[in-house]
């Protein structure tokens, strides 16, 4: 048994897909078991994941019979997963090596649902933002980390690729629903910690172990809200997004709309800070 699952949802990533694959070989802590989730990719993904994951036992290919909702395949890491913790990896982001390292010590040290880290956020044009997480790092419960959400006005949290999860609590949760698709990891976030009464569900860290790809996606479908400004974009990913009128370029919405493998829905004031400023 691994200390720590890294489940991946995979999706038409050929592009990416090798990148994440190397970033989880080449952590510094090497307990671990990796589970690739394919969700009928179209492309040349599967291909990809096989040749790299070839001899190596600690990589697991799972190919779904049909294809899922975002929120069912990540629910999927819950599936004869025995480990300590769980960090779901979304197939263009990339772990920076000590990543796993540091995040099982602040787990095991906290002994929070969930460690969140900093992570960097690379941008279409090539541009680098790194978003702080709050001072208070080292634990907060799970109420008072959403109330601070909802009053800043942005994800505090991070995508997945930010968390390593306590594998018990995941497993005694709901996981992630389809019922929340625009703040998809957050609710999930909270459905793990909120029964479990502890004075601390996560831990916060300003170490920067992650590294977010945001290089943009064709749009296939687009939507448009009847009696709103709301635009609905389907992604070629299977990712959905909001938009908003904003006087920024189109461009400026990836780092804060398109989050591979999910869904999310953020603030305007996000966009203005990182237009602005390169800080959130």
């Amino acid at each position: 048994m691994a200390t720590i699952r890294i489940f991946i949802p995979l999706y038409n990533a050929e592009e990416y897909i090798l990148e994440t694959l190397n970033s989880v070989k080449s952590q510094t802590f090497q307990d671990w078991d990796c589970v690739i989730s394919d969700d009928k990719s179209t492309d040349n993904s599967v291909e990809i994941v096989k040749k790299f994951i070839e001899g190596d036992s600690r990589f697991k290919l799972l190919l779904n019979e049909k294809h899922l909702s975002v929120a069912s395949n990540w629910n999927l890491s819950k599936a004869n997963n025995n480990s300590l913790a769980t960090k779901i990896l979304c197939s263009d982001d990339v772990l920076y090596p000590h990543c796993l390292e540091h995040q099982i010590k602040l787990l095991n040290e906290y002994k929070t649902s969930i460690v969140f880290n900093r992570r960097d956020i690379l941008l279409p044009s090539g541009r680098k933002i790194s978003p702080q997480t709050p001072s208070y790092v080292k634990s907060i419960n799970a109420k008072e980390a959403f109330a601070i959400y909802i009053k800043s006005g942005r994800n505090i949290f991070g995508e997945p690729v930010s968390a390593l999860i306590r594998t018990k609590d995941l497993l005694d949760s709901d996981g992630f629903s389809d019922s929340h698709q625009y703040t998809l990891d957050l609710s999930g976030y909270y459905e793990i910690s909120k029964n479990k009464q502890k004075q601390s569900d996560y831990a916060l860290n300003n170490k920067k172990l992650v590294n977010k790809e945001l290089k943009g996606s064709k749009i296939v479908k687009e939507r448009k809200y009847p009696n709103t400004d709301i635009t609905e974009l389907e992604l070629a990913n299977g990712v959905k997004v909001l938009l908003q009128p904003t006087k920024f370029k189109e461009k400026e919405f990836w780092f804060t709309a398109k989050s591979p493998g999910g869904y999310s829905h953020v603030p305007l004031s996000v966009l203005r800070s990182v237009n602005n400023t390169g800080k959130i």
